[in-house]
């Protein structure tokens, strides 16, 4: 080995320590908190009290009650996403019949206005 490869080895293992150094002391630092912005939301008084007795009701009830409850909710979700769905596709029918229309229109009055 000649004198610059030795210099040149010398200088590639100095930089992956300091790369590796760099790496390890980075994700040391970075942590889910930092990678993912999180915001508080303060609800007022009133919604916070309906929130605390609507949890403390729920802690009162039986195992039973628990995952009634929660087949509840879930049914419940479903059932308004379902809505928005129904509400979305509506409103891309009319669109689409709109635009049907309108396309009839155009051929039509251009075919009545060339005779």
């Amino acid at each position: 080995m000649s004198f610059s490869e030795r210099d040149l080895q010398k200088k590639l293992e100095e930089m992956e320590a300091e790369i590796n150094q760099n790496t390890t002391s980075n994700s040391q630092q970075s942590s889910p908190k930092s990678i993912f912005s999180q915001f508080e939301i303060n609800p007022s008084p009133q919604v916070q009290s309906w929130i605390d007795s609507g949890k403390a009701w729920f802690a009162t009830l039986p195992q039973i009650g628990k995952a009634a409850v929660a087949i509840g909710a879930v049914w419940l979700g479903f059932s308004i996403v379902g809505a928005v769905l129904h509400v979305v596709s509506s409103i891309l029918s009319i669109a689409l019949v709109g635009l049907l229309l309108y396309i009839g229109y155009r051929l039509f009055n251009k075919n009545s206005s060339s005779n």
